[in-house]
């Protein structure tokens, strides 16, 4: 039974920019199945939102732009800004252009970072980075809070 309450307790969720794109895109897959959870709380921060928005509005409709909006009210944007040593460190360990997201799920000190980026999220070293905080896809933690 405390495994089963475990699994009900709310969890925070950083998603990261391969997460929300993917959510906005296709309405059906295990991205967009996040925003409907109810055990969970998603966060984002500015950077996903703005990162996020530009692939938005260069690779898909212009109808899906809405679709972005509406997800983005099912957010909490935090507002954090992570210090440059912090970002640094993250550099060491993950390619450059996601360390900030990095060094934001880390500083947001979430329960879980979901990413689609398996080759550069998903390893020993991002683990030990984060350290309180677990990288996982779409799927893995829609199977972890379902209890599957």
């Amino acid at each position: 039974m405390a495994g089963r309450r475990q699994a009900l307790a709310t969890k925070s969720v950083f998603v990261d920019s391969s997460v929300f794109f993917t959510a906005v895109n296709s309405p059906t897959g295990g991205s967009s199945k996040l925003f409907t959870i109810k055990n969970i709380d998603l966060m984002v921060s500015p950077l996903v939102l703005v990162e996020t928005e530009r692939n938005v509005r260069g690779k898909l409709h212009s109808y899906q732009l809405e679709r972005f909006f509406k997800l983005v009210a099912l957010t909490q944007v935090i507002d954090q800004k992570p210090a440059l040593k912090l970002i640094k460190k993250a550099r060491t360990i993950i390619a450059e252009k996601d360390s900030v997201i990095l060094a934001e799920a880390k500083l947001a000190k979430c329960d879980f970072l979901v990413t689609l980026d398996k080759k550069h999220f998903l390893n020993e070293k991002v683990a030990n980075f984060l350290k309180s905080t677990t990288a996982i896809t779409p799927k893995d933690l829609i199977e972890l809070v379902e209890g599957k």
